[in-house]
């Protein structure tokens, strides 16, 4: 008998392997450039990053590593909402994450809300939203905490899980 050539089933991706930053040998450093990359400008990210850490150092006088990951770890989520067409109807079903993709979606909330203010310098708004978020009272902490909360709202959905 011969196998099915249009098969349905998700195959197991690889995860694509990203090395510490040579700089601070660090894994959140190095995504966090990888994600402030445009264009493939990678050396630009690197300088930006660069100087928001040593913002911090200046502003804090210790590590400022412990810091940017303890500003991740604040604003990543611990649920997702997820799309599923039931009916005619989409409901967003909450899922839970790994921390790995908890730490993504940080990042992201982090970019964007400092991309969304109105600074003209790239470099103080990232330090900004870091520090504030570090303070838990940044826009990336509300991000995750109306994240949060639309997913108690639809936990009765949850039954339409994938």
């Amino acid at each position: 008998m011969e196998l099915n050539k249009m098969s349905r089933r998700k195959k197991n991706r690889c995860l694509k392997i990203i090395f510490n930053d040579l700089k601070y040998n660090n894994y959140y450093v190095s995504k966090f450039i990888n994600l402030l990359m445009i264009s493939g400008k990678k050396s630009l990210s690197e300088k930006i990053l660069n100087n928001v850490l040593l913002k911090i150092k200046q502003i804090y006088n210790i590590n400022p590593i412990r810091i940017f990951k303890k500003a991740i770890i604040n604003c990543s989520p611990k649920v997702d909402l997820k799309k599923k067409k039931v009916g005619g109807t989409f409901y967003q079903i909450p899922v839970s994450i790994s921390k790995r993709r908890g730490i993504i979606k940080a990042m992201r909330f982090i970019k964007n809300n400092s991309i969304n203010k109105n600074n003209s310098n790239i470099v103080d708004a990232i330090t900004r939203e870091i520090i504030d978020t570090y303070n838990d009272n940044s826009s990336s902490v509300k991000n995750r905490d109306e994240l949060h909360r639309k997913a108690l709202l639809n936990r009765a959905f949850s039954h339409f899980a994938f």
